[in-house]
């Protein structure tokens, strides 16, 4: 994979950031992570050994922001390098920064920011990334999702909700590209402990009965897909 991209949004910490350092491990691709803080980016990059941050690349990009989608995909158009494929990572979950709402108590912001970034703009993308890898008749495009799609728990029905839209747009993504080397997947994890959840995950798998994975060996399933899975596995729970 080499003189080659790995695209993955959300990455300046998580699941995304260990996403990042697994590819630089166990290939020798550059690796575009997007976020929305060019600080955190910045700690992300001087925390990796010296031989790999040559080959991390940052763009700062607020996926609630039309304007920084727009200037991401203008940025991926203008990439000379073949983009090998990209992790789709971004994901807001209201509840961890509201507390579980059920739906009478959801405030219209709150659904239109979450529909936006986790729907709107992860379709705005995944459209240019796959024109992109239709034309190089390869190309691999991994989105996260949750459990939470399927489980239905209380207090995260948006959250849910949205995490389903990309059940269908894997599924159609796959038969509309597949016979063009394009390979899609959709993972699912359960809870995990990041910097964004640490505060809660314990608490809420403890109350749910769920387990908490760690951010590293959820990356560590998610890259194994992305360099060896089933064409045919579109959708997988972690």
């Amino acid at each position: 994979m080499g003189d080659t991209v790995i695209v993955i949004t959300g990455a300046s910490e998580g699941i995304g950031y260990e996403c990042a350092k697994a590819l630089l491990d166990r290939t020798d691709a550059s690796v575009l992570v997007t976020g929305r803080c060019a600080e955190k980016l910045q700690r992300a990059r001087e925390a990796l050994p010296a031989l790999q941050r040559d080959r991390l690349r940052t763009h700062v990009c607020d996926q609630g922001d039309a304007r920084a989608v727009d200037e991401l995909l203008t940025l991926l158009a203008a990439t000379d390098e073949p983009l090998d494929g990209a992790i789709l990572t971004v994901g807001v979950n209201p509840l961890y920064r509201e507390g579980p709402r059920r739906l009478h108590a959801l405030d219209s912001g709150t659904i239109d920011d979450t529909i936006r970034i986790n729907c709107t703009h992860t379709l705005r993308i995944t459209a240019a990334l796959v024109e992109r890898f239709r034309r190089q008749r390869a190309g691999v495009l991994i989105w996260i999702g949750s459990q939470a799609a399927r489980q239905g728990v209380p207090g995260a029905a948006l959250y849910g909700a949205t995490k389903a839209f990309l059940s269908g747009l894997a599924v159609a993504t796959h038969h509309e590209y597949a016979d063009r080397g394009v390979r899609v997947h959709l993972l699912h994890p359960g809870i995990v402990r990041t910097p964004r959840t640490l505060t809660v995950a314990d608490e809420f798998g403890a109350k749910h009965g769920r387990p908490v994975a760690e951010a590293c060996d959820v990356a560590r399933q998610v890259v194994d897909v992305f360099l060896t899975g089933d064409p045919a596995a579109v959708e997988t729970d972690l």
